[in-house]
């Protein structure tokens, strides 16, 4: 996902000599040194200091530059408080690119993005967006330079997923994207659990019960249409993201459903609330309930009688 991220920013940064780079001291981390040694006049390494990387690209975006700050999930919590008030406050078209979002394994609990979509989803006039695979990653950093609003970017570290290469929809505000089409469960995953709700659509389907998945796409604003649609053809929706239970996106489905009076039952898969130790990927998701297995097992538990 870094390497996607890296020249995807250079590709656009080619064409438009408005975009700049800003990073805290994680240049190679987050591939931001792809755009830093081929223009190193229009990328910026901070040091660590996050807090003043977002007030330096809010500075830039209120110039006319198109700044775009890439930073690790667990560290863009430091700041919080200038993301808020000095980018999402006036409403600046800074990009953030949230890496290392989700587990991250054998760095621990220092390091675990599990946070952001939390306590992104708070802040308004924030679009928070997570692809599905490489692709989309893409196409959503394209989407992101030509917004004019800020917009954050969540995707996970490693190798990226490269299943559904042609399926690859445009990037329109608020609409997520139906990959399969079922009666029961609807799967409405979100950025790395789309993988995940795709293996668990294949565990059902052998035992004869049909899915939806759905790839959210946007943790904020939500495709309320297509929720609407979800919760009136299916008896259980179920959220899936790598992200803690609390203030997360299924809180907010949940919270949609239940203002709309839509009385479909919904199961939220999602990290307890805690902090998360070191372990690899794998032993911590299926540690917390994450892994394909885990969220079928839940599924089936919540199956009616009658099925």
């Amino acid at each position: 996902f870094q390497d996607v991220f890296g020249n995807t920013l250079l590709e656009l940064a080619q064409t438009n000599d408005k975009i700049v780079g800003v990073t805290p001291a994680m240049p190679s981390g987050c591939s931001m040194n792809i755009l830093m040694k081929a223009m190193p006049e229009r990328g910026f390494d901070v040091g660590i200091a996050e807090e003043h990387a977002v007030t330096f690209a809010a500075g830039m975006a209120k110039a006319g530059l198109k700044p775009v700050f890439a930073v690790y999930s667990s560290f863009l919590q430091r700041a919080y408080d200038q993301v808020l008030h000095d980018v999402c406050a006036q409403n600046l078209a800074v990009v953030f690119a949230v890496d290392r979002a989700g587990l991250v394994g054998k760095d621990g609990a220092t390091h675990q993005g599990i946070f952001d979509l939390s306590y992104l989803s708070s802040i308004p006039n924030l679009t928070v967006m997570a692809p599905k695979n490489k692709w989309e990653l893409s196409d959503m950093l394209k989407y992101a330079i030509a917004a004019e609003e800020p917009v954050a970017i969540r995707y996970p570290r490693g190798e990226a997923c490269d299943l559904w290469k042609d399926q690859r929809a445009p990037i329109q505000k608020g609409c997520a994207e139906v990959l399969a089409e079922g009666t029961y469960a609807a799967l409405f995953a979100i950025g790395s659990m789309v993988e995940t709700a795709w293996q668990v659509r294949k565990k059902l389907a052998e035992k004869g019960i049909p899915t939806t998945v759905v790839n959210a796409r946007f943790a904020m604003p939500l495709d309320k249409n297509c929720l609407r649609k979800l919760a009136e053809s299916h008896p259980l929706l179920v959220t899936m993201e790598e992200n803690v239970a609390s203030g997360g996106f299924g809180e907010h489905v949940a919270a949609f459903l239940e203002e709309e009076a839509l009385h479909t039952k919904v199961l939220r898969i999602a990290i307890p609330d805690c902090f998360v130790e070191h372990g690899s990927v794998g032993e911590l998701k299926k540690a917390l309930g994450l892994d394909a297995d885990s969220v079928t097992e839940k599924i089936l538990a919540e199956l009616p009688e009658e099925l």
